[in-house]
């Protein structure tokens, strides 16, 4: 008598009770037919998502980035809404990313379920609440300050200072901010200005573009983010980025659409504390800057004694000092600064393209970056010409 088969498999059968004529585990259940052989799992954790809790874990507190490295967009009604307070905002106590660097977390869960909800997504690390200080040395090879002397370490005089001048006047001598930052390290940090064992060592990363990230335990509070000028005006050094307070940087070993950040060195449990003349050069460069050191508004000679050119530089006086002591926020204060003069601009006589520059100058000497600044100042003072704004009366213009 022929063994009887599996009416499924078509395998040798032996029955285990009565009339069975497939196997158990070609039985049909309440899901579906169950696998003859053990199921996989099912995928992973998004590497995004595991990057963020090893680092939440250490203490790191993480943002959910695109994979162009900005933060991901707002909730409708905080995008249609970019003004107002963000202390009072409901989105971030209740669980959602609005606001970016204000949202990030150390809490598990609610990375969890951001990356459920955006499993593309690529972690940052806000720096400030995470008590560290991001020093990114780019390699871009951007065109070198027009005067070595001042623009290759802003806030250093090379030529006052008791070092020799061949030492740093050679602009072959500067290939990205690695090179400038060697600059500094031998003028402010000695013979051996880099200290040795785990305890001063960052998390060092590998940028896509052959740059590095150096992450620091912050030597300081109250720190603000330090963009390099390529005029020289403000910053570290040349090329090099100071990432601190309310900004943000890509979590190491993460991966952008640039490419992977990898670890070089250093461990994010316990980032090194900076060597100490690194952490004076760095409180210095990004503690936030006094109202006295912006440039004096534009004038015009035609119309400097009017009184519609006087209440606009009042105005643009008022908005450039507030934007030096901003931690957050300084792109929404930068746009209506530029919408509100653009409305009054007609009225004051003021120059158009001195207007423009002299907000520029002001959005990146807060810390915006020169591309933003000008993008954001354009677009807005544009908008303002268009829709021009009722002068102010005799009285509030003299007051102003």
């Amino acid at each position: 008598m022929a063994k009887p088969r599996c009416a499924r498999c078509r395998q040798p059968l032996t029955p285990i009770y009565p009339d069975q004529d497939e196997h158990p585990l070609c039985s049909p259940a309440d899901t579906g037919w169950i696998l003859r052989q053990p199921a996989r799992p099912v995928t992973s954790a998004p590497p995004g998502l595991a990057i963020a809790l090893d680092l939440a874990a250490a203490g790191w507190h993480v943002l959910p980035l695109s994979p162009g490295k900005r933060p991901l967009a707002n909730c409708p009604a905080c995008a249609s809404d970019p003004g107002h307070a963000i202390e009072r905002c409901p989105c971030p106590p209740a669980g959602r990313w609005c606001h970016g660097v204000r949202a990030a977390t150390t809490s598990p869960a609610r990375l969890a379920a951001w990356w459920r909800a955006e499993p593309r997504a690529v972690p940052g690390i806000a720096a400030g609440p995470s008590a560290l200080v991001l020093i990114d040395i780019d390699a871009h090879g951007e065109p070198l300050p027009a005067d070595l002397a001042t623009g290759l370490l802003p806030g250093t005089n090379l030529a006052a200072e008791p070092f020799p001048q061949a030492a740093w006047d050679d602009p072959a001598k500067y290939r990205d901010g690695r090179d400038s930052l060697r600059l500094l390290a031998a003028i402010r940090g000695g013979h051996q200005p880099w200290p040795g064992g785990d305890a001063h060592q960052p998390v060092t990363v590998r940028t896509p573009s052959g740059g590095r990230h150096l992450w620091y335990r912050a030597p300081a509070p109250g720190l603000r983010q330090a963009l390099s000028d390529p005029a020289g005006r403000h910053g570290l050094a040349w090329q090099v980025d100071i990432k601190a307070g309310w900004s943000y940087g890509i979590a190491p070993g993460a991966t952008t659409r640039a490419g992977p950040y990898r670890v070089l060195a250093g461990d994010p449990a316990r980032p090194g504390a900076m060597p100490a003349w690194l952490a004076r050069e760095i409180t210095r460069a990004s503690q936030p800057r006094p109202p006295a050191r912006q440039a004096a508004p534009p004038q015009h000679a035609a119309a400097a004694g009017r009184r519609g050119a006087a209440y606009v530089n009042a105005v643009v006086n008022r908005g450039t000092a507030r934007l030096a002591t901003m931690d957050d926020g300084r792109k929404r204060v930068l746009a209506a600064l530029a919408y509100q003069v653009g409305g009054l601009l007609a009225w004051s006589g003021l120059p158009v393209d001195q207007v423009t520059n002299h907000l520029v100058s002001a959005g990146t000497a807060s810390g915006i970056q020169p591309a933003d600044a000008r993008r954001i100042v354009t677009r807005s003072l544009t908008r303002g010409l268009t829709q021009p704004l009722r002068p102010p009366d005799p009285a509030s213009s003299r007051a102003a």
